[in-house]
């Protein structure tokens, strides 16, 4: 009988590695781990245990295209990020990361991770000290906060030590974007825009929302674009009236129908989304008049985002224009929402909000996209469009070329 015997696969690949494919020099990764770090120490917060792969994305250059996964990072107020990960996800740190501490657990040996991760911690003089935790899922769509099996294990076998919530900690240093980062999700609108046009120039009567969706995806991926945060999101005629994220199913487009699209090309895991709209044949006037109205409203926020303005000033003057869509138009409310480097599911960075009550501070290099996704529900459409964002130090940039942001008469 065959006996399994785990080989130590990370020695196995460090002995002869392939050259690491990092998205930034070093010397990036290292400042954002200081900067972490600073952030720690002025929290009190000895050790961070990070549970979001974005985060550990941003801090070390990790990616997988299984970030859902149980894949923990360490760190402390020195040092850099220790990974207790499974033996699948090991390579990955090693090919795309600063990482070169790697606790693993295997695959299908993974009955008790939380009690491994303690003895790590132990072993790192954790019990007693204070631990912050990610907590919560910062936005809607997020995932990756600590799961209770995993803390409660924490708290049983690390009693001595003190547990606090630094659910924002690498998200507050991750707000403000570097040049690099920027150039990235430039590099990424100009893919989103293609991938657009393509689906775009695809709609015509009879054919489906699924070949639409083919053109954009494959003008996108060809172009040098990689694993998505989202799947491409498209939804043409009547189902435009439950938008904006119903999946496309094989429905042909029709005379008179509109259609919505929604990508992001992605670039070292940096995203720009973008809106773009479509109708088949001459529009109605409702589908005019909400056009207009979003395109006004993308007007007015690229002319009020400014440095020390809050969400909720841009908000007020923003509204103005939204107000002249035809009666019993739907908007969800959210004119901008912060973006930057995304893994599935999301690829939304954090809860900062442009929108009515928002306290969110704008400042340079913060970036947003804004949303203009509308719809009448009682007359069966709906519309979007929109551009990504850079807040500078005079006002705003998109990140994009802009081209072709009107409504597409096919």
């Amino acid at each position: 009988m065959l006996q399994k015997v785990p080989m130590d696969l990370v020695s196995i690949l460090k002995k002869d590695p392939l050259p690491k494919e990092l998205a930034f020099p070093v010397a990036e990764y290292q400042k954002r781990v200081a900067a972490t770090q600073n952030l720690m120490r002025a929290q009190g917060i000895d050790f961070l245990i990070i549970s979001m792969t974005p985060n550990l994305g941003y801090l070390t250059g990790y990616d997988t295209t299984m970030p859902s996964g149980y894949t923990i990072g360490i760190l402390g107020q020195s040092g850099n990020v220790r990974l207790h990960a499974s033996e699948l996800e090991a390579p990955c740190a090693l090919l795309f990361s600063t990482i070169e501490e790697i606790d693993v657990f295997y695959w299908y040996d993974a009955d008790d991770t939380s009690t491994q991760l303690c003895g790590i911690l132990r072993d790192l003089g954790a019990d007693g000290k204070r631990i912050g935790l990610e907590m919560d899922n910062p936005e809607t769509f997020a995932s990756g906060a600590l799961d209770t099996r995993t803390y409660r294990r924490m708290q049983e076998l690390l009693p001595k030590a003190e547990f606090v919530d630094a659910t924002h900690l690498v998200l507050d240093v991750r707000s403000v974007k570097s040049a690099g980062e920027l150039d990235k999700m430039r590099q990424a609108a100009k893919w989103t825009l293609q991938g657009l046009l393509a689906s775009i120039d695809a709609c015509a009567l009879g054919r489906t929302d699924n070949e639409v969706v083919a053109e954009g995806y494959y003008a996108m991926v060809k172009a040098g674009s990689e694993l998505m945060s989202i799947d491409p999101m498209c939804v043409v005629g009547p189902r435009t009236a439950y938008m904006p994220h119903i999946p496309y199913r094989r429905h042909k487009l029709n005379q008179g129908d509109t259609v919505y699209l929604e990508y992001t090309g992605t670039f070292d895991r940096y995203n720009a989304p973008g809106m773009r709209s479509a109708v088949i044949g001459k529009p109605s006037d409702g589908v005019r008049r909400l056009s207009d109205a979003a395109l006004e409203t993308l007007d007015l926020l690229f002319a009020n985002i400014k440095p020390g303005r809050t969400g909720d000033d841009v908000a007020q003057i923003a509204k103005k224009a939204l107000a002249k869509a035809p009666e019993g138009t739907f908007f969800h409310g959210g004119y901008g929402y912060s973006i930057g480097m995304g893994h599935q599911p999301t690829w939304t960075e954090a809860a900062h909000y442009i929108a009515e009550g928002s306290e969110t501070l704008l400042k340079p290099g913060m970036c947003f996209h804004l949303p203009l996704c509308a719809w009448v529900p009682g007359d069966k459409y709906g519309i979007g469009f929109s551009e990504s964002i850079t807040v500078t130090e005079t006002g705003c940039e998109i990140l994009g070329p802009g081209d072709r942001r009107e409504l597409a008469v096919r």
